[in-house]
């Protein structure tokens, strides 16, 4: 049997590839150190590094999306749109609805609440800059709010036909992120009571999709390289994060470490690693699972912290003395179990069905 190249290998609609789910399964418990935290005495240093999870499945989602065909790129656009559409309006309705009975709970619902909702400032964060309304929770949905809005954006390109600009617009886009985000003091802010822009469709989203669909170009010379030659450069990249925060501080320009170079460098190596040995398996739990449990764990991760600052105290009175320092770790595990009953009963009644 002739073996296939790797372009080959990711064109056939009937081969998925266990490695890619699999870095998209263990990405996850990243997304939730970086939204909550990790425990232990350096907890801000795994948090700080853990930034690179949500630029690797920006990345994932250019490269099985913006293929180089344009006429089946226009395709999966559309599909990918509907469905981050659809998800995204699903996770809002849902993280309004425990708000509001978060707040009812705590006789915290009132006039005040409302008139900080509707500020128009608080309304230009949302719509524009991806931010979360000034509710206890939802700050997670940046992620896919802003996945929505960067199909918008490629929905768009392709129309006018502007696909041709892309590699342009990636450095426009990565030069206006770093310069706005972790350098932005460097630009004299606050600008307009902003410290920094945060993450958002433009500076994040948009960006690291393109570099997805680079890396799915030219895959098959990026497959050459020697596959620890990835494991390397994502240490490396790990390196150069520390050192610009470190030299940031030490400059006195320091604003925000969600992002920076070397973290960029770690997304893109990992990724890499992944894509260049698409392992094929029949029906094993990652290869058929891995990238629906992925999707479960960050429907989950913050639903499930607040639920444990509200439930925990009940259950255990000085819980809520170590709430923030073992929230992630606890959400994490319970997220997956509860990820896993509904994966066993869906396997159990499509089964049956069958």
């Amino acid at each position: 049997m002739e073996e296939r190249t790797l372009s080959e290998f990711y064109s056939d609609k009937n081969t998925v590839s266990v490695s890619v789910n699999k870095l998209k399964f263990w990405l996850m418990p990243f997304v939730y150190f970086a939204l909550l935290g990790f425990p232990t005495r350096y907890g801000s240093y795994v948090t700080f590094f853990s930034n690179f999870a949500a630029p690797a499945f920006f990345i994932l989602c250019g490269f099985f999306n913006l293929t180089p065909d344009k006429e089946t790129r226009m395709i999966k656009i559309k599909k990918a749109m509907k469905r981050s559409f659809i998800f995204f309006g699903i996770l809002f309705l849902s993280f309004v609805t425990l708000n509001i009975i978060y707040l009812a709970y705590y006789d915290l619902l009132n006039i005040s609440v409302f008139s900080e909702i509707f500020r128009k400032r608080t309304i230009f964060n949302f719509f524009v800059l991806n931010m979360w309304i000034p509710l206890p929770m939802g700050g997670s949905i940046w992620f896919i709010h802003s996945l929505f809005y960067a199909y918008v954006f490629f929905f768009i390109a392709e129309k006018i036909n502007l696909s041709k600009f892309y590699i342009p617009i990636l450095i426009i886009l990565f030069v206006t992120t770093l310069a706005t985000g972790e350098f932005a003091a460097f630009l004299k802010f606050p600008h307009f009571e902003y410290n920094y822009i945060p993450a958002g469709a433009l500076t994040r989203a948009v960006p690291y999709m393109i570099i997805g669909m680079v890396i799915r170009r030219h895959i098959d010379v990026i497959g050459k390289i020697k596959r620890y030659l990835f494991a390397v450069f994502f240490f490396c990249g790990l390196a150069f994060a520390f050192a610009e925060v470190m030299i940031l501080r030490y400059l006195g320009k320091f604003v925000s470490c969600a992002h920076t170079i070397g973290i960029g460098i770690m997304a893109i190596s990992i990724c890499c690693f992944a894509l260049v040995y698409p392992v094929v398996s029949d029906r094993n739990f990652y290869s058929n699972h891995g990238r629906k449990y992925a999707k479960r764990l960050y429907a989950f991760c913050q639903p499930m912290a607040l639920m444990l600052y509200i439930i925990g105290p009940f259950i255990y009175p000085p819980f809520i003395l170590y709430f923030y320092q073992y929230s992630s770790l606890l959400a994490l595990v319970i997220s997956f179990l509860i990820s896993l009953t509904i994966g066993i009963i869906k396997h159990t009644i499509i089964v049956k069905e069958g």
